[in-house]
């Protein structure tokens, strides 16, 4: 019988096609191997929730909530079904600062800049519209 650590190992090579080879040089990287042993990476949602929308195309309410796993993957049963990319691709420093605080043992809601706007500038500038979100952390006792 296949312990639970085989299992889990055998799930993360079907999930990522690593080679046998490449599973190795994965498990040899202690901050792999750090991130592999912190559960809040499975066990907890990282949200940006819209707090200002304004001339939106994509039409980014208030109160709308972009949701991703503990691991940074969109999980689209949450989400909005039309996401701009202005606002989406502005999550990936704030969504590393939150990748930082799990390994590190820190309260992911701890982050000092926690905000972020889409790359659009607003119409009073020139551009088209404009969204702010507020990056936190749900974990399964904050739900």
């Amino acid at each position: 019988m296949e312990d639970k650590s085989a299992k889990v190992w055998r799930r993360f090579q079907d999930i990522t096609g690593y080679t046998d080879k490449e599973l190795a040089i994965f498990k040899a990287n202690p901050k792999f191997m750090k991130m592999m042993n912190t559960p809040a990476y499975r066990t907890h949602k990282i949200i940006a929730e819209v707090v200002e929308s304004h001339g939106c195309i994509c039409q980014h309410k208030t109160g709308q909530r972009i949701v991703m796993s503990g691991n940074g993957a969109l999980v689209s049963a949450e989400c909005p079904p039309i996401m701009c990319i202005g606002l989406v691709s502005q999550l990936n420093s704030v969504v590393a600062a939150v990748f930082e605080r799990f390994a590190a043992g820190l309260d992911p809601n701890g982050l000092l800049t926690d905000t972020i706007g889409c790359v659009d500038v607003g119409i009073n500038c020139g551009g088209w519209g404009r969204v702010l979100a507020k990056i936190f952390v749900e974990g399964p006792s904050n739900k």
